[in-house]
């Protein structure tokens, strides 16, 4: 069955509804003491915040995808041929090596 076939339309205004009663007296006090184009600034630092949070997290999941999943996957591979393991016991010791590696690599290369 969908997910949202389940649910009520007065249970998403409801909730909607509450989180609107906590954003009510911030965009009021806004407004009061800014203005409309105040508003209009607090809007769009909102979104570039937003914006902000979502671009570090896609650039953190493609950095764990490159330098951690993909490296491991075939560094284990590879050691299977010359080590006497099984892949399932040498990957978890791969991930933890190339997991060191990305933590050196942000720790050298850091801006900071």
């Amino acid at each position: 069955m969908n997910f949202l076939t389940n649910i009520q339309t007065g249970e998403i205004a409801r909730a909607v509804s509450e989180h609107g009663q906590v954003l009510d007296p911030i965009r009021q006090f806004i407004f009061d003491h800014f203005g409309q184009t105040g508003l209009y600034a607090a809007y769009m630092l909102a979104a570039a915040i937003v914006l902000l949070l979502i671009y570090k997290l896609v650039k953190l999941s493609f950095e764990l995808i490159f330098f951690i999943a993909l490296p491991s996957v075939l560094a284990a591979f590879v050691l299977t041929f010359f080590l006497p393991f099984s892949f399932f016991y040498l990957l978890p010791a791969t991930v933890a090596v190339f997991t060191l590696g990305l933590v050196m690599k942000s720790v050298a290369f850091s801006k900071g």
